[in-house]
């Protein structure tokens, strides 16, 4: 019984790897290879100054102008006439029933 146990044991931990060969990834291998090989070109003071322009102070801002008729404009709004909205009156004196959202109850069927 004890030779059973070691003869199972030991081929459980014969093979602990794989036998199939590690495939190579060829677009990898390319996009590596061409990183490699890439060589920037160096960045100099000349090739800045083409990219900016130089720096300037921003204009101030001017300030805002009154409107010339001001003053009438003014003058027209203090005289015209207050609109005021007045609830409607209902002629009969009955309260208008505001059915407008009522849910309606299911009605149950009797058998």
């Amino acid at each position: 019984m004890f030779a059973a146990r070691r003869l199972v044991a030991s081929k459980a931990s014969v093979r602990a790897f794989s036998a199939m060969p590690a495939r190579k990834n060829i677009i990898q291998d390319l996009y590596i290879k061409e990183l490699k090989a890439f060589k920037p070109t160096p960045i100099s003071a000349k090739d800045a100054e083409g990219a900016t322009r130089p720096w300037k102070k921003p204009v101030a801002p001017a300030a805002p102008g009154l409107e010339v008729d001001a003053a009438s404009e003014l003058a027209s709004y203090e005289s015209a006439d207050v609109e005021v909205a007045a609830p409607s009156k209902n002629t009969a004196g009955e309260q208008v029933s505001e059915e407008w959202f009522v849910l309606e109850e299911p009605e149950d069927d009797h058998h």
